[in-house]
């Protein structure tokens, strides 16, 4: 009889912007509706549990990118320092963000060839899947064509309107000029025509899949052997 040994996996995660401004009062998130940003925050505690849930923390790379906001708007959501902290995970990249491509900022290219000459997968999660996330991942990917890179749903977010589903003019209309999905539009409140509808979230999972981003609902941290 065989037997299956489950393998806990080595792999790198960045987390973008996981900051006190995306949520609850913060500075982007006032920007907006209340209960707009809600979505961040139930990914920011997602990430937390799954940073609970890592067996070999000590083998863990994370780099975590921060944007320009100031004084407690600029730090990361307590919880997940907290748990990094109390999980002891030792190698910590910390990277200033000031616009919407990791890819790009001064050491994110030593640190991304560190991990492919290691072979680990990278998995990416934070905020928000319409800009840094998209606009990152696929940066990265075709920097490193090589990288196993994962975008994990689970550990991302956008803001509650862009996942509302859009014909495509009303999309169009929303991604140039932000306006919400038109009220009397017959395709999008035709619930037959869904099909012919998408919301800004899909869009920008479908573009990283297009740029050859592997997009997954739940990164699995072992494998079997």
């Amino acid at each position: 009889m065989s037997s299956i040994n489950n393998i806990h996996k080595r792999f790198a995660l960045i987390l973008i912007d996981p900051q006190n401004g995306f949520i609850n009062d913060g500075y982007w998130s006032r920007m907006f509706p209340i209960g707009q940003s809600t979505p961040i925050l139930e990914a920011f505690h997602r990430i937390v549990l799954f940073l609970r849930s890592i067996p070999n923390p000590d083998s863990i790379p994370i780099l975590i990118s921060g944007t320009g906001f100031s004084y407690r708007d600029r730090e990361i959501f307590e919880p997940i320092i907290n748990e990094i902290s109390q999980r002891r995970f030792s190698s910590i990249t910390h990277i200033y963000k000031p616009h919407t491509n990791l890819s790009i900022c001064p050491g994110v290219h030593q640190w991304l060839q560190k991990q492919l000459e290691s072979k680990l997968d990278i998995v990416i999660g934070g905020c928000t899947i319409t800009s840094c996330i998209r606009d990152s991942s696929i940066q990265i990917q075709k920097m490193f064509p090589q990288l196993n890179l994962f975008v994990d749903e689970n550990l991302c977010a956008a803001r509650k309107d862009n996942y509302i589903p859009r014909c495509k003019k009303c999309l169009e209309r929303y991604m140039i000029y932000g306006s919400l999905p038109i009220q009397d539009c017959t395709i999008c409140l035709n619930k037959d025509l869904a099909k012919q509808t998408i919301s800004p979230v899909q869009l920008a999972f479908q573009q990283m899949k297009d740029a050859g981003v592997n997009v997954i609902d739940n990164y699995s941290l072992t494998t079997n052997s």
